[in-house]
Order: C-alpha cells, then sequence, then structure tokens
C-alpha cells in the first residue's frame, strides 16, 4: 500500500511540475504579444531614450519618420515608423511606398500574410532600414 501512495504522490508532482511548466510558457507568450500589439506599435520601434543618469551629449536622434529623412539621414539596421501608402508592386515581395516625401521600396516577407492591407490605403509600417550596394529599402515587420 505505501509503493501504491509513493506513486500516486510521484504521478501528481510530476503533473503539477508539467502544468506549472505550461502556465509559465503561456504567460511569456502573453506578454510577448501584448507588447507587440502595444498602441505604439510593436516594442522597440523608435528612438530608445538615453540612460538616466549617463553622460550628457549621448542621446540618440529621433529615428527617421519621413522617406527623406530616411534616405538622407538613416543608417543600416536603424528601425523606423514610415506613414504612408503601397504604391506599385515591384515583383517578389518588393512594393514602392510613398509618403508626402518620397518612394522608397519596401521588402514585404512572403511569409507573413499581408491580406489586411491594400494598394493606396494609409498604413503605418514598422521596419528596419536596409543599405547595400544596391540601394536602400526598409525590410517591413508589420504595418498597420
Amino acid at each position: 500500500m505505501a509503493d501504491l501512495q509513493q506513486l500516486n504522490t510521484h504521478f501528481w508532482r510530476n503533473i503539477m511540475n508539467k502544468f506549472s511548466a505550461l502556465l509559465g510558457a503561456a504567460a511569456i507568450a502573453a506578454a510577448s504579444t501584448a507588447a507587440f500589439a502595444a498602441p505604439g506599435g510593436p516594442a522597440g520601434f523608435g528612438a530608445p531614450a538615453a540612460a538616466p543618469g549617463g553622460p550628457a551629449g549621448f542621446q540618440q536622434a529621433a529615428a527617421p519618420d519621413t522617406v527623406q529623412a530616411v534616405i538622407q539621414n538613416g543608417w543600416d539596421d536603424q528601425r523606423v515608423v514610415l506613414t504612408g501608402k503601397l504604391t506599385n508592386y515591384l515583383g517578389n515581395d518588393k512594393y514602392e511606398f510613398t509618403d508626402k516625401t518620397g518612394r522608397i521600396v519596401v521588402d514585404l516577407d512572403d511569409d507573413r500574410d499581408w491580406s489586411h492591407i491594400s494598394k493606396d490605403q494609409t498604413i503605418t509600417i514598422y521596419g528596419e532600414i536596409d543599405r547595400s550596394r544596391r540601394g536602400i529599402e526598409i525590410d517591413v515587420k508589420d504595418a498597420r
């Protein structure tokens, strides 16, 4: 009888450990989804805040928020948030994005569903600048 009771205790302890791990994973998933769906856009986009109490003069300039500013002042892998329209399909997963200051090529990853946006609809894109020998474009991570 003691062996059966010990086996039963071990069984329930194992179930509770698995349940706790599952609950922890669900909490992490919920937190990351909430951060990505925040009203201001995905976390991490925009200019980073300066460290409080740090040396003066090291604050980064605000991230470019227009196509013209991206072309003139943006650097590779810099995160940007732009508002404008997709105006032309260029082939593969490349589109022309236009705002009031100019046009730029954007790359919409074909692994993602972009059916919630349409041509000439005003959208906000969240992405990273990709500078290369071929030119400059924006790798779009999200669009709303």
